[in-house]
């Protein structure tokens, strides 16, 4: 039993080497992909261009404005001191950011929906803040209700957010530069080339060459979709696990989340449109302690297995 904070501990590291190993992959291949249709225009240097502009400029756009989009899909309000819940969940949080080491507490929403669930956001730990729904606060006691702050303040420590935003951009922008690679690849394959392919059109092995390389470009376009997609969905299911282990580390009680999740997916197998409306939106489900969203497999899902989560935080110590 003694072992087990050691065992957590190796497992926030290697969340976070493969993190990094995640990132790192999208930008080759946003570099990749940026070169491919540069080499299509008849312009590496264009093509340098698209990557370059693509991770030095929009990206810094994207973390500037990142947090502030996520808020402004709920109607959220900051929690009210005067109401006796959101204090508790108010004081909850304080006392866990100072468990935590944080400098700033972060700042508490409540959502009015009476879905129960919960969410951290914010980029920076100084502009940091928790979403929790009306639904949530009636329906944990303090234990519970710490455990699930305790899931959300783990993200914030590990700037899970700050990665999250990150890799769900470079993945957005490889899947539209992979598309675009693929519709070029599809209209030199059917229509003839240009730039490149039309200098060597006098040479039959030029083009068979340049057909090569349209199919390739197009197989890889499809490749890299399903990829991105598969990685960033892994990554975010480790970090579930990894904000389970540190919320017990926080609380030194594995009982008050592991009771809140069966709790929590409890009250909803699937959720309807409206609950999934108020919750934000489907893009929103994601960021949430629980997504009861459904996948054919376990590789196309946001999150673990709630049972799995639970079957686990009971075995921790």
């Amino acid at each position: 039993m003694e072992n087990n904070p050691v065992i957590i501990h190796e497992q926030v590291r290697k969340n976070q080497v493969k993190t990094a190993l995640l990132i790192v992959f999208y930008i080759i291949i946003i570099i990749v992909l940026s070169l491919s249709i540069g080499y299509y225009m008849d312009s590496m240097v264009l093509g340098a261009g698209i990557a370059a502009f693509i991770i030095g400029v929009l990206l810094p756009i994207q973390l500037l404005t990142g947090s502030k989009m996520i808020g402004s899909r709920t109607n959220w309000k900051e929690a009210d001191m005067s109401d006796p819940g959101e204090r508790r969940v108010a004081n909850l949080v304080e006392g866990l950011a100072l468990a935590a080491g944080l400098k700033n507490t972060p700042k508490v929403y409540i959502i009015p929906t009476r879905t129960p669930n919960a969410f951290a956001a914010g980029l920076k730990l100084e502009n940091s803040y928790i979403g929790v729904t009306q639904g949530l606060i009636d329906l944990l006691d303090e234990p519970e209700m710490e455990g699930v702050l305790a899931h959300e303040m783990s993200h914030i420590v590990q700037r899970d957010i700050l990665v999250s935003t990150v890799s769900i951009y470079l993945m957005s922008a490889a899947i539209i530069l992979g598309g675009i690679l693929f519709r070029m690849a599809r209209y030199n394959m059917f229509f003839g080339g240009r730039g490149r392919s039309r200098r060597n059109s006098d040479s039959g092995n030029a083009a068979a060459a340049f057909a090569l390389i349209a199919l390739a470009g197009f197989l890889l376009s499809i490749v890299i979709r399903l990829v991105a997609q598969l990685i960033n969905l892994a990554i975010s299911r480790k970090r579930e696990y990894i904000a389970d282990a540190n919320a017990v580390r926080l609380c030194g009680f594995s009982g008050g989340l592991a009771d809140a999740l069966e709790k929590i997916s409890g009250t909803s197998i699937d959720y309807s449109k409206e609950q999934v409306e108020d919750l934000g939106g489907d893009e929103m489900l994601a960021i949430y302690i629980f997504n009861p969203k459904h996948k054919m497999t376990s590789l196309f899902s946001t999150h673990p297995p709630i049972e799995e989560r639970i079957r686990l935080l009971r075995n921790m110590y």
